[in-house]
């Protein structure tokens, strides 16, 4: 019988509590039980403790060495971990552990997914932007090579980004990979889609780069650093689609990220493609000032449709642009040693991409 959960957890009556506590003699798990009646794994455990259950050790400590010398046997004898947890009754996980605590070489599973494209080494711009999201970005390498997992994973709620980057991966690869809508996790408001492309090579291939890929502290690849301006760009929008957000008041692109060294280097790379004088807070890069939005959106810009939208209505609703007045005073110094070398206030103004009158007002008195 499977009863549903509603907005807030049912009650569980006395009749319901004896066939959980029957479950759980008859060996089932509590993370099946939970599953079967639709309840979270505490929950379950708090309503089995009410039934007067004593639980049983965790399945690591259960097993006697004759049942751990029982698996290796089995696995020897061309027995899969798959074939093995059914003929033992246990989870694929469990059997996989005392294998590899025996220090068996395990089998590759199932056949190595094989790049089709010849040309993967090549960097493109579809692997720029891959880049992009596996490094600093949403997206992460799985890496377990005592458990043969070899994986490119990207987790978002926005489908089209998802969508993008599995066409990149086919671009670059000529792989396919699969979407998968993942169960609601109590949190946030939309769904999570998660693709995740499987294959050692590709894995290989992306660590060549030599960068770190780790969440807190990745940096950016030299090739990417090194790269045309429209490589550059790729690379940013992969960032940018995964870390990005538009705000329209006050009218600013926002970088989010908390690696600040990370960020010095996308700084790097942003004024290489024009944009400079850029700003921080505790969230990450801030572009405000008119003319950076403006390149952003003809060199970057967004693959994920909202964005995009709230970056065009940014750029329609400009009409009398005006510098903010906390950057003016951040380039005040540099007006200053303009004005002093020479140039005129226009000369100024154009130099750093603020107003005449601006540049006039904060350097008027210098002769």
């Amino acid at each position: 019988m499977n009863y549903q959960l509603k907005n807030k957890m049912i009650q569980i009556n006395n009749k319901m509590l004896r066939e959980m506590k029957q479950f759980y003699i008859e060996g089932y798990g509590t993370k099946k039980i939970a599953k079967k009646f639709n309840l979270a794994v505490t929950t379950t455990r708090d309503y089995l403790l009410k039934a007067g259950v004593k639980f049983r050790k965790a399945s690591k400590d259960k097993f006697s060495i004759s049942q751990h010398n029982r698996f290796i046997n089995l696995y020897h004898k061309d027995k899969s971990i798959k074939q093995i947890a059914q003929i033992c009754n246990i989870s694929f996980s469990t059997v996989q552990r005392h294998l590899i605590k025996s220090n068996t070489n395990l089998k590759k599973r199932g056949n190595p997914a094989l790049i089709k494209n010849q040309n993967y080494k090549e960097l493109t711009l579809e692997k720029s932007y891959i880049l992009g999201v596996v490094g600093p970005g949403d997206g992460f390498i799985e890496y377990r090579k005592n458990n043969g997992v070899y994986r490119i994973v990207l987790e978002a709620v926005d489908l089209n980004f998802i969508k993008y980057f599995i066409f990149c991966l086919e671009k670059v690869y000529g792989m396919s990979a699969k979407v998968k809508s993942l169960k609601f996790r109590g949190f946030g408001i939309n769904d999570t889609f998660r693709v995740r492309l499987s294959s050692k090579q590709v894995v290989e291939d992306i660590l060549s780069y030599n960068a770190d890929f780790k969440e807190k502290t990745w940096t950016i690849p030299l090739a990417i650093k090194n790269a045309s301006k429209e490589i550059k760009s790729k690379y940013l929008q992969g960032f940018a689609d995964s870390q990005g957000s538009v705000s329209l008041n006050p009218k600013q692109i926002i970088l989010c990220n908390q690696n600040f060294k990370g960020l010095k280097e996308i700084e790097e790379l942003l004024s290489n493609i024009g944009i400079k004088n850029i700003s921080y807070n505790k969230n990450g890069v801030i572009l405000c000032n008119r003319k950076n939005i403006e390149i952003f959106n003809e060199l970057i810009n967004f693959n994920i449709s909202y964005k995009r939208e709230r970056l065009a209505t940014i750029l329609n609703n400009y009409k009398v642009w005006k510098t903010p007045e906390k950057e003016i005073l951040k380039l005040k110094p540099k007006i200053i040693e303009l004005r002093k070398n020479g140039l005129s206030f226009p000369s100024i103004a154009k130099e750093l991409d603020i107003s005449t009158s601006a540049a006039y007002n904060h350097s008027k008195n210098i002769t």
